[in-house]
This record gives C-alpha cells, structure tokens and sequence, in this order.
C-alpha cells in the first residue's frame, strides 16, 4: 500500500482523514490491526507526536481501539458524532439547559472567589453590550453577551470548570447568535445581567443563584418568541 505524505498543515485533521478513507475503501476492515506506529509515520509522512494524537481522537470517536502492547485495531467502519456535531443539533431549549448546568455553579464559584478585576471585566462586558443594544448591532451584542458570561466563569477560579464551559460556549456560540434578530435586541430591556454583576460583586450567593436561573428562562422564552 502506498500514500503520499501529508503536507504540514493541520496535520492530525490530515491523518484523521487518511485513515478513514482507508477504512471506508476497505483497505481496513472491522477487527483488523492498523500497522505499527513508525509506520504509520512513514506512510503518512508525520511525527510520532500527531499519530499518537490522530489515534487517540480517532479512539474517542469509537473507529479505534488502543490496546497497549496488542496495537491499534479498528473498531468502526464511521466515527461517532463528535460532540460539535452533536450540541449543533440540539434543540435550542436543550442548549439552554445546559447552559443552566454549567453557569449555575460557575457563577456561585464567582459570587465566593470573585476579586476587583473580574467585576471590572464583567461591568466592561455589560458596557458593551448595553452600547451593542442602543447601536441595533447584533454581531457585537452576542460578542459582548458572552463575553460577559466567560468573565463570570472566569471569576469562578476553577481552571477545569471555566475551560469546559469555554468549549461549549465555543461551539453553541454560532447557533444562539442566530437566534438573536434585530426585532429581539429592540425589544432587549433585561436588568438581569446588571443584577447578576452587582450579586457576584456582592457576594451573594443566593441572589446569584436566584438571578442565573431567572436570566436563562427569560432569555430561552424571548428568543423561542422570536423564532415563532
């Protein structure tokens, strides 16, 4: 079998491909051992390094299974869905409660550990987005939206939490913004963000708590409004 070497440029994506073109034609098929690292790295023209992480993505998909001292055996003929895959599918009243699930702790964290630069960050934010509001612009209403809620988690002191929540806001970022239409930002007046800043900056837990819950029902019904 013979394959050209890949070119230097999102090289794990490249390999990730590669080996599943090769599963699709048959080349390998459910059960069979894919050959050993080194090479895999002559074949594709690739470090160890990008390999081991194509292997290690392409395992978490369920194509593959890593069995150390056996080798690397296909397990799949298609990848599962990834996770991007999967919250761009989802209802948007789904999106909203995770959001729910992960901002609530997020911001009882901030209100407890929050300190003077992060209600600075999130004042910012919110100035910004009040200015989104007054201009009709939507692109730096959502920019600034959100901004507001990764100061918050930010403000939380919880590298791990913080990190997984900027991942999903990364990916529903693009599905919630289209949600949000010039007719929604018009009739935006919601003093929630403001009341959640001054809670967090307060220190009270239970007004955060309280405020977090309201904000995210409110804003699921306005926007579910505009889309009817």
């Amino acid at each position: 079998m013979h394959s050209s070497p890949i070119k230097r440029n999102g090289l794990t994506d490249k390999v990730i491909e590669r080996v599943r073109a090769l599963v699709a034609k048959g080349t390998y098929r459910v059960g069979d051992r894919l050959p050993p690292e080194g090479e895999l790295c002559v074949l594709f023209g690739v470090g160890r390094s990008t390999i081991r992480e194509a292997m290690r993505v392409l395992a978490n998909r369920g194509m593959v299974d890593v069995r150390h001292g056996e080798g690397t055996f296909v397990t799949a003929r298609t990848l599962r869905e990834s996770l991007d895959e999967r919250l761009g599918s989802a209802a948007l009243a789904d999106i909203y409660e995770a959001r729910l699930f992960l901002e609530l702790p997020l911001a009882e964290l901030a209100a407890q550990r929050r300190d003077a630069r992060d209600i600075a960050a999130m004042r910012a934010s919110l100035k910004k987005r009040a200015q989104a509001i007054r201009s009709g612009d939507v692109a730096r209403y959502t920019e600034a939206d959100f901004a507001f809620h990764l100061a918050v988690a930010r403000a939380a002191k919880s590298s791990a939490l913080r990190d997984v929540y900027a991942s999903f806001v990364q990916i529903v970022e693009p599905l919630m913004a289209a949600a949000v239409t010039p007719e929604y930002l018009r009739n935006e007046n919601d003093p929630l963000h403001a009341a959640l800043c001054e809670a967090i900056a307060k220190g009270n837990v239970t007004e955060t708590r309280r405020l977090v819950r309201s904000h995210l029902k409110k804003s699921l019904k306005d926007v579910g409004a505009g889309l009817t």
